[in-house]
């Protein structure tokens, strides 16, 4: 589970509205052999986003791609920002699934398509989108780019899938 205390992040649905993320968690469905990425906004919205193995993959492939303009993983990881985060309790907050509002649906949507590009200097816009309807789209800084693939890494892990483009290594560089 990811949260930000520092509202660096931002949500955007339907390209209108814009909101502070509040936390991000995965979990892994083995019913489904999916993964469930939770993404709730401090304006008290949840969206769900289901991901398949093949997704995921792409997912990580790109994050990795974009950790390695910033230096790669070890450099971010060891970033005083990075490790106030995580000092901070980023990583150990239980989520707050208790969000009344849910604009992608209560039970979530597919992932199916992925587009990123630059929101700003250092900044990250990441849209997850179903194959029709509406996503999420995620404007993360370098610390949450790094914090988004660690979460992402812990599912592949969950989810047993020993996908070719995952490392361990974002798991021990703290």
């Amino acid at each position: 589970m990811i949260s930000d205390q520092h509202g660096i992040a931002t949500i955007v649905k339907c390209r209108i509205m814009t909101e502070q993320l509040h936390q991000m968690n995965i979990s892994y469905n083995p019913k489904e052999d999916r993964l469930l990425l939770r993404v709730s906004s401090k304006g008290g919205d949840e969206f769900r986003l289901w991901l398949t193995r093949r997704y995921t993959g792409m997912l990580a492939n790109i994050l990795k791609q974009e950790l390695a303009k910033y230096g790669g993983e070890p450099a971010l990881a060891s970033s005083d920002e990075t490790r106030n985060m995580i000092k901070g309790g980023a990583l150990k907050q239980s989520y707050e699934g208790d969000n009344a509002s849910f604009p992608l649906g209560e039970s979530g949507v597919l992932a199916f398509r992925i587009n990123c590009g630059e929101a700003g200097e250092g900044v990250l816009r990441l849209e997850l989108l179903p194959e029709q309807g509406q996503g999420i789209s995620l404007n993360l800084n370098k610390t949450l780019l790094y914090m988004l693939h660690n979460l992402i890494s812990q599912g592949i892990d969950q989810a047993g899938w020993n996908l070719s483009n995952h490392s361990r290594e974002s798991l021990n560089v703290h």
